[in-house]
């Protein structure tokens, strides 16, 4: 960290922090668009949710949020008599529903006819919008790496300000 102080360091840790801090609640409000081309995506997927996911104590609530969200999309859109049939999806519903879809089991040709065309149908605008926010995400773990760098280099003058630094050759590590 060049010649700052440890003052200075921590006040730069400060700031870094402040600013992840402030993109983090962004990115958390942001919404990404899923465009499912039609009601009968919608209502297919929705249906998906329902019949073919098998949920587990770890997700219940995570699923049944986004049944619920997707579920008022659709009447909303039944009701405006909208044509668009793009569906904005914040960043746990967006993961919620890649990991749903990816984790569905069923049974029956027709119930696999059925998940393959609705794949093939959407499946490529859910892979857009992940892509999307796995850029988004990437402001925030390179920020997260400058933190621990900036944690490192107090520390390090911390037990240099304490006369504690020892140095360790690289044979004692190893043992």
């Amino acid at each position: 960290m060049g010649n700052l102080t440890k003052d200075e360091l921590i006040a730069k840790r400060t700031q870094l922090e402040t600013e992840l801090n402030e993109v983090q609640e962004k990115l958390s409000n942001q919404t990404y668009s899923v465009d499912l081309e039609n009601i009968s995506n919608l209502k297919s997927l929705l249906k998906q949710i329902d019949k073919s996911y098998t949920w587990n104590i770890k997700n219940a609530a995570f699923v049944i949020n986004l049944y619920d969200n997707l579920n008022n999309t659709k009447i909303a859109i039944q009701k405006s008599k909208d044509e668009s049939f793009v569906v904005e999806l914040k960043s746990l519903d967006l993961n919620t529903l890649y990991k749903v879809l990816t984790n569905i089991e069923g049974t029956g040709i027709e119930s696999a006819k059925t998940f393959t065309r609705l794949l093939t149908n959407v499946g490529k605008q859910i892979t857009d919008a992940m892509n999307q926010m796995a850029e988004a995400n990437k402001e925030i773990q390179e920020g997260h790496v400058a933190l621990a760098e900036l944690d490192a280099a107090i520390d390090e003058l911390t037990l240099i300000k304490n006369g504690s630094a020892e140095e360790v050759e690289a044979d004692e590590i190893t043992q």
